[in-house]
């Protein structure tokens, strides 16, 4: 799975972001910054979109609960595209591009069975992983 575009319009110190992922070569994306540069909001945001956004997330102190918003538009391997949206809530959190309910489990193609443990893992490295 790929990411073509993110868009996080309420979540963390993030309102209205657009971020598209232009394919290359490569197709290798790395986000660095500065501390306090929202590299791990990002990456919660993220976290978040794919697995649901966490009862209790501390990521409301710019956004109020009810307003908190993350979307993208990924991509399979055979080509296969899929835009959502998710919010903070109990139920019907995943939205797709025209805000109709998906099910819940409408993103496992694109997880090819990951969990969230196995994300945080594979893809939260920080400072101190990393050295």
């Amino acid at each position: 799975m790929r990411f073509e575009r993110l868009d996080i319009p309420a979540f963390g110190p993030f309102t209205q972001l657009q971020k598209e992922f232009p394919r290359s070569t490569h197709d290798f994306h790395l986000v660095f910054g500065p501390n306090e540069a929202g590299k791990s909001s990002l990456l919660r945001a993220i976290r978040d979109l794919l697995y649901g956004i966490h009862g209790q997330t501390t990521d409301n102190f710019l956004h109020d609960y009810a307003a908190l918003r993350i979307g993208a538009t990924l991509t399979r391997a055979d080509g296969r595209s899929i835009s959502v949206k998710r919010r903070k809530g109990s139920k019907n959190t995943l939205q797709g591009a025209t805000d109709l309910p998906l099910a819940d489990n409408a993103l496992d193609p694109f997880l090819a069975s990951m969990s969230r443990e196995t994300f945080e893992r594979m893809f939260g490295m920080g400072a101190t992983d990393l050295r």
